[in-house]
């Protein structure tokens, strides 16, 4: 019986992850540099990195410019978009930092 062979996980192609450098990039006061990070993790982990960011009271502000960066990308796959949708379901609303 011949085994099949497996297709190469994404991880292998994406590289080695370096969770300090994606750390930097996505907190850095650049919003490209930002964004760039924030689709890699979501490749890499279907998700974005919000924990590095208080969010505890209200959205981070780079955070928001960054979730409003990628809905406005044109690129931005639905998978993406649909966890921008969720990440800001889940994190207070902006508006109250807005009307405070």
């Amino acid at each position: 019986m011949h085994s099949k062979m497996k297709k190469p996980l994404k991880d292998t192609k994406l590289g080695k992850f370096n969770f300090e450098t994606m750390k930097a990039e996505a907190v850095s006061t650049d919003p490209a540099i930002r964004k760039q990070a924030f689709i890699e993790y979501f490749e890499r982990f279907n998700e974005f990195p919000s924990f590095l960011f208080n969010n505890e009271s209200e959205i981070d502000p780079r955070l928001f410019e960054t979730m409003q960066h990628l809905i406005s990308d044109l690129d931005t796959s639905p998978e993406m978009r649909r966890g921008v949708d969720a990440l800001l379901g889940r994190l207070p609303s902006r508006s109250s930092s807005v009307l405070g």
